[in-house]
This record gives C-alpha cells, sequence and structure tokens, in this order.
C-alpha cells in the first residue's frame, strides 16, 4: 500500500447534479444543495436525453420534449435562489455528456440523481455503470433509493472508508481523510477478509501457512492503522474494523449503523470496482442508507 501524505482540504467550487426530474430523485438534490451551500459551490443541473430521432408529424415534436424538459429543469430550480446555479439540458450517452461536463465547468464531484430503483438500475448497470464510475475525472456522489442518512444543512457525523489495501483505494482515502477533518466526524476503515474456513485452492510447494482468524485480524489492523498519515490529528480517534464475510453485505451492515457516508476507491481498467469484488458497488450504492462517493483513478485531488 502506498504511503499517504496528509491531505489539503478537499475543496468543492463546482457540483453537478445528474437527474431524471423524478420526485423520488428528491434525495439526490438535497444532498447536492447542501454540498453546494456548505462549500459554497456553484450547482450546476443537468438533465440528459437520448438522441431524438426525425418523427413523423403525428409523433411527439422532438424540440417540444426538450421544452418541456427544460421547463421541469426550471421548477426544479426554484428553491436554488440562496447559491449560484445553472440548468443544463444535453442530449447523449449519459456517461459521455457528464465526463465532457465535468471538463467543461471544472466539476469538482458529481451528484447522479436516479428515479428510484429502476432509474439506479437503468443508470448503474452495464456500460453505463463503467464508464460513469471509471472514467469520471472527479469523485461521483450516488444517491440510492434507501438513502435515509444525511446530515442536511449540518456536519456529516459519521464516514466509512473500506479498503482491500489495493492501490485504488490510495484515490479515495484522502477524500475520506479530508471529509473527516474538515466535519469532525468519526472515520471508521473498514477492510473485509474472506470467511474463515472458505474453501482455498490447494497450496503450491513453498506457499505460505494459512493465518489463523485472530492473525489475519491483527496483520489487517495494523494496515488499516498504518493508512492515516502521520501527524495528521483527527478530531476522533478513528475506527478500525477488520470483518468475515461476503464484502458489499458486510460494508452495508456496517453502514446501517449511523454512517452518513461511504467512501470507496473503484478502478479504471476491469469492472466495476473490481478490487472489492464483483458487483460490490453496484449493491452498495442500491442498498445503502447513505450516499456513496466512489473516487476513481483519473482523480488527482
Amino acid at each position: 500500500m502506498p504511503t499517504i501524505t496528509a491531505p489539503p482540504s478537499i475543496g468543492l467550487r463546482n457540483i453537478l447534479l445528474a437527474t431524471d426530474l423524478e420526485p423520488s430523485a428528491q434525495a439526490a438534490l438535497f444532498c447536492a444543495l447542501d454540498l453546494a451551500r456548505r462549500y459554497g459551490a456553484v450547482l450546476y443541473t443537468v438533465n440528459v436525453m437520448p438522441h431524438l430521432p426525425f418523427v413523423e408529424a403525428t409523433q411527439p415534436d422532438p424540440e417540444q420534449i426538450r421544452l418541456a424538459e427544460k421547463q421541469k429543469l426550471a421548477a426544479l430550480a426554484e428553491p436554488f435562489n440562496d447559491i449560484k446555479h445553472k440548468e443544463l439540458i444535453e442530449q447523449g450517452e449519459v456517461s459521455e455528456v457528464i465526463s465532457r461536463l465535468v471538463e467543461e465547468h471544472d466539476i469538482d464531484t458529481v451528484v447522479i440523481g436516479t428515479g428510484g430503483r429502476k432509474g439506479l438500475e437503468k443508470l448503474l448497470l452495464g456500460s453505463v455503470a463503467e464508464e460513469v464510475f471509471r472514467t469520471a475525472p472527479c469523485p461521483v456522489l450516488t444517491v440510492g433509493p434507501h438513502v435515509t442518512h444525511w446530515e442536511i444543512q449540518g456536519k456529516l457525523r459519521h464516514i466509512l472508508f473500506a479498503t482491500d489495501f489495493g492501490p485504488e483505494s490510495v484515490h479515495a482515502l484522502p477524500y475520506a481523510l479530508s471529509l473527516a477533518e474538515s466535519n469532525r466526524a468519526r472515520l471508521t476503515l473498514v477492510h473485509v477478509a474472506p470467511e474463515p474456513g472458505a474453501p482455498l485452492p490447494e497450496p503450491g510447494p513453498g506457499a505460505l501457512p494459512v493465518l489463523d482468524p485472530s492473525d489475519v485480524v491483527a496483520s489487517c489492523e495494523k494496515q488499516l492503522r498504518a493508512l492515516i498519515p502521520e501527524g495528521m490529528a483527527l478530531s476522533h480517534e478513528p475506527e478500525y474494523l477488520v470483518q468475515f464475510g461476503p464484502t458489499a453485505e458486510t460494508i452495508l451492515r456496517i453502514g446501517f449503523r449511523d454512517v452518513d457516508l461511504i467512501v470507496l476507491g473503484v478502478k479504471r481498467q476491469g469492472m466495476l470496482t473490481k478490487h472489492l469484488g464483483a458487483g460490490v458497488a453496484y449493491k452498495i450504492a442500491c442498498e445503502a442508507l447513505c450516499p456513496v462517493l466512489s473516487v476513481g483513478t483519473r482523480y488527482h485531488g
């Protein structure tokens, strides 16, 4: 695991909220508004429409559809009087549009709003998921359909950082540390190990002996402690957890307590969050009671 230096304070100047304008996406709106107010950021809201084909006279006019969507977005922005904001209507592939807007408007964080579970699945499954998480040049905050934990107009109280000690976690850890520091929040670092007694491949010549579960816990806890940069003083002593079991389910179980934000590192190549196990980020985003911040390898702080 590479050495982590004490991070600078994370500043959010520009936030992009991607929304489908459905009422069930209000949780994402509240999170984006809260972040914009906390950091004095400009809030961009975007609705990404698919490319509209040429239609016959008997079919709806694409321009009328676009105008209707623009009116909905303007109505959504009515409560934004106390912050700087801009509404955008775009067409194309969601991931491509988001990546372009991030570059054009120097976006620091993307907040993804969806229309409940169906909308979340459309956004987070398949190629769209891989493109958004793996290519977005900034952190992505996903607000799933079950989100209930978020301190509106207050400080984050408890942040959960999950790691497998792989290099991808490096890109997320400074964000977790900075947010914990600036919010005076509790920080829990967790590593999920395979369950004791799980089937293991036949050891080859010279293979190391299988460690006792207590040895695994001690070794992993030592690695977790080593993640905190020397000389960094947080308001609360970090909590270090080593758990056994399925990765997503274990992280969710811990997150169900009183966690306000889950922070994950995601890798650019291969399957989405492959370093945490197949489908882990998707499961966590679907079931978490708090927003999930995914930080990819293209984010450099």
